[in-house]
């Protein structure tokens, strides 16, 4: 990473500058403005070589820059829209906001630079932090906020949830071992049931032992019908005769290390085989990805290099009742960008569910003790 300053009467000059001589991938670091008789600019920019290239605008990142010390960078919010068909642009935005903000934060500690912010905004980002928040994200939110009270609404806006839907549909639950996919998938079938729907269940885990007749217990008590699958080939024929008779059916899947690619390519093969299904049957597959509220933020991470090749319509946090920091959902949600369908607080079915919405969901994410 270079690192350089640039003197000018102002700073559309500096601007010019800094452009002609680091090019449009610099990034802006520190500018201050010099009073007197003869006023001019200084603006401190830089540019890392490794990462250059990209000309999507990441917003300006403000700092002050001196070799005992940088505070960290300021990403402009992205920009507000109205328009459903500009959603995804908005997310690569925000994701290559982060990630050129990760790459800064990296450069500038390997080149020796340390923290040096105001004590107000020092005192928002230890707040976080003590939350678990990861540091390029707080940073997101500790430079937009005046003051910690602003702190929530800032979450609310980086936090989608995921609306209800009656329409028929499967919807697949995968995810890490342990993570209590059957017990969740046996939540919402207590749920629909209560909504009105006719629920069924398949059940894809012949990899875990007793997961089987687990299910089976849930499934007979419920009175409901449950198929027992091994391939994708005997998942469209389950769903194709379940969709003549049910609104809804919730899949079961065998639960593994992420880092298996084995098993996320056995599953790449069963979401393709049922979109395959849902052109001829109509009959939709959602896919939930489930994670442990009281996971490592760092295996949260990892799994995401994996999980990322799977459709994933939307993710869920379990076990947020043996959590004590939650800082790691706002992690995964901004990671992933997409909307939390909802939360499990306990093993008692159907209770301890909840279909969260963002203004509780940003209170949990600041919340530091045990969730009761």
């Amino acid at each position: 990473m270079k690192i350089k300053k640039y003197k000018a009467k102002n700073f559309t000059e500096a601007l010019e500058l800094v452009k002609k001589e680091l090019s449009e991938d610099a990034i802006i670091l520190s500018t201050e403005e010099k009073k007197g008789l003869r006023p001019w600019v200084e603006v401190t920019a830089a540019v890392d070589y490794d990462h250059a290239g990209s000309k999507e605008a990441t917003g300006q990142i403000v700092a002050e820059v001196s070799k005992r010390g940088a505070s960290y960078p300021n990403v402009q919010p992205a920009p507000e829209t109205l328009d459903s068909s500009a959603q995804v642009t908005v997310t690569e935005e925000i994701k290559n906001q982060i990630s050129k903000l990760r790459e800064a934060i990296e450069g500038m500690k390997n080149n020796g630079y340390e923290i040096s912010l105001p004590a107000k905004k020092k005192m928002i980002l230890d707040f976080l932090r003590e939350r678990s928040v990861r540091e390029e994200f707080a940073l997101r939110i500790c430079e937009k906020a005046r003051d910690v009270e602003d702190i929530p609404a800032l979450l609310s806006s980086d936090i989608t949830v995921k609306e209800k839907s009656c329409s028929g549909k499967a919807v697949m639950l995968i995810g890490p071992t342990g993570v209590g996919k059957t017990t969740t998938i046996a939540k919402l079938s207590v749920k629909a049931i209560k909504e009105g729907r006719k629920v069924a269940v398949i059940n894809l885990d012949s990899y875990r032992i007793g997961a089987v007749e687990q299910t089976r217990i849930y499934a007979r008590i419920l009175g409901i019908p449950l198929a027992i699958v091994s391939s994708a080939a005997d998942l469209s024929n389950s769903l194709s005769s379940f969709a003549r008779t049910r609104d809804i059916v919730f899949i079961d899947t065998t639960g593994r290390n992420p880092r298996d690619e084995i098993y996320i390519d056995g599953l790449l093969d069963i979401c393709r085989s049922s979109s395959d299904h849902e052109s001829l049957s109509g009959f939709p597959l959602e896919l939930h990805l489930l994670m442990s509220a009281n996971a490592d933020d760092e295996f949260m991470r990892d799994s995401y290099k994996f999980y990322k090749r799977l459709p994933i319509d939307s993710i869920a946090f379990t076990k947020v009742d043996e959590a004590v920091r939650f800082g790691s959902l706002y992690n995964l949600m901004l990671t992933y960008q997409k909307p939390v369908a909802y939360i499990t607080t306990g093993q008692t079915v159907p209770d301890d569910i909840e279909f969260i919405n963002q203004t509780n969901l940003a209170n949990l994410i600041l919340k530091k003790g045990c969730f009761r």
